[in-house]
């Protein structure tokens, strides 16, 4: 079980963005994605989220070939990725935001509340972090209680791989440490990560291997039991060991 890249381009007018990426996230790691601004990073997750058509190479999921023309695309496919900004209604309820455009309703269409409320406990208290109550506004959540929500919702529906931008920032160490927990256990149900994030002591941490991208192209793809902090950023800097 994987999502395959192959060739994977996309150039914007003249600006080349991405090109000829070939890539695998297996189902059940954590794959950390690494590069300097500007190094393509934000363009291949959109791409394998949907949000991004390329100009030419091909996607597989478990697979099976797919074109994505929109994020919904991804997401029937299994593929859902958290922005950083993580699209939280502040003023909705955490149970609302994790149903949101996918709500339970009964034969006459009116929202089953209760069994929603119910659905989003047990997902939020699975996670292994201190439950909190999914009534609360997310407004009202600290920053890792928020990050929680909006994983939350992206495992409600059933997605086998996640694409998480910089989800350890803005947050206090615990819980960064509770984020990158969840993120370590998500991997060992056999949810295949993309993790894109600048902490290297954070990658380390929770990462079984890591893709870097330098102006474009990706120069390499190690695997952390292997790997130095040095070998790395010489490929994040320089594109080459």
């Amino acid at each position: 079980m994987s999502v395959v890249l192959r060739g994977i381009s996309k150039s914007y007018g003249a600006i080349r963005a991405i090109e000829n990426i070939d890539l695998t996230v297996e189902a059940g790691e954590v794959i950390g994605l690494l590069g300097d601004n500007g190094a393509g990073k934000s363009t291949l997750m959109k791409v394998l989220a949907g949000a991004v058509t390329p100009n030419a190479g091909t996607i597989e999921v478990d697979g099976a070939a797919h074109v994505f023309r929109n994020s919904s695309d991804a997401s029937a496919a299994g593929i859902a990725m958290l922005y950083q900004d993580l699209a939280l209604f502040d003023d909705m309820p955490v149970v609302h935001n994790i149903f949101l455009g996918r709500e339970m309703t009964n034969a006459l269409g009116f929202l089953k509340y209760g069994a929603m409320r119910v659905r989003a406990q047990q997902i939020v208290n699975g996670f292994s972090v201190r439950p909190f109550d999914v009534r609360t506004p997310a407004g009202h959540l600290s920053g890792g209680q928020r990050q929680v929500s909006a994983l939350a919702r992206t495992t409600a529906f059933g997605s086998r791989y996640i694409i998480l931008d910089e989800p350890t920032s803005a947050l206090s160490p615990s819980a960064r440490d509770e984020v990158l927990g969840i993120v370590r256990d998500l991997a060992d149900s056999g949810i295949g990560i993309v993790m894109v994030s600048h902490d290297l002591g954070h990658v380390r941490k929770v990462c079984d291997r890591v893709a870097i991208l330098h102006l474009g192209n990706l120069v390499g793809v190690r695997d952390m039991a292997t790997t130095t902090q040095d070998e790395i950023i010489s490929l994040i800097v320089q594109g080459h060991a």
